[in-house]
């Protein structure tokens, strides 16, 4: 799946545009206070280049589905094609638990859960509003339907699930740092 700043919502492409940020090197920053508290507003997306910082007022996930392509059967074997949206999100939530502590496993099966089967649902704390907002910087950036979304959200619940060894294993977490060890940016 590569990126092309043509395939972005126009909403992201003009927040881009109006902050002067580089497309290719695009995160999602987590605002905190001057008690290290986060400051999330959930549609409030502060984006960070590396170098420039903007916000992006992001519509609704479900707004942001586009076309009706349908994931591939074995979602099992994360498709390559799938691989940066499956980073986009991960990442980010390696940074939040990184900032705001980790989440057990569990915590993770519920978050993704509920993104799955609610994308817009009520929040569920700092975490899922960053899963939040992850995944509308990636919905943001690929055009990808509602099965697509669902699919992804889907085995990434499914990896935490697998991990997941008790009520308080964070055995998903330490996995995502020691596979993304060096892969961040």
């Amino acid at each position: 799946m590569e990126g092309n700043i043509e395939d972005f919502v126009p909403s992201l492409r003009e927040a881009l545009r109006e902050a002067g940020l580089e497309w290719k090197k695009l995160s999602v920053a987590l605002p905190i206070d001057e008690e290290d508290k986060p400051q999330i507003v959930r549609h409030e997306v502060h984006l960070f280049d590396g170098k420039s910082a903007g916000v992006w007022r992001a519509p609704s996930l479900r707004e942001m589905f586009r076309g009706d392509t349908r994931p591939p059967a074995d979602m099992d074997q994360y498709p390559e094609k799938y691989t940066p949206v499956f980073y986009r999100i991960e990442k980010h939530l390696i940074t939040a638990c990184d900032i705001f502590g980790a989440c057990a496993d569990d915590e993770f099966v519920r978050i993704y859960s509920a993104l799955r089967r609610r994308p817009d649902g009520k929040s569920m704390g700092v975490v899922h509003d960053v899963a939040w907002q992850a995944s509308a910087l990636a919905l943001g950036m690929w055009p990808l339907s509602m099965e697509e979304f669902e699919a992804i959200i889907g085995r990434l619940e499914r990896s935490a699930r697998t991990w997941r060894i008790g009520p308080a294993s964070y055995n998903y977490i330490t996995f995502m740092r020691e596979s993304f060890r060096g892969l961040r940016s």
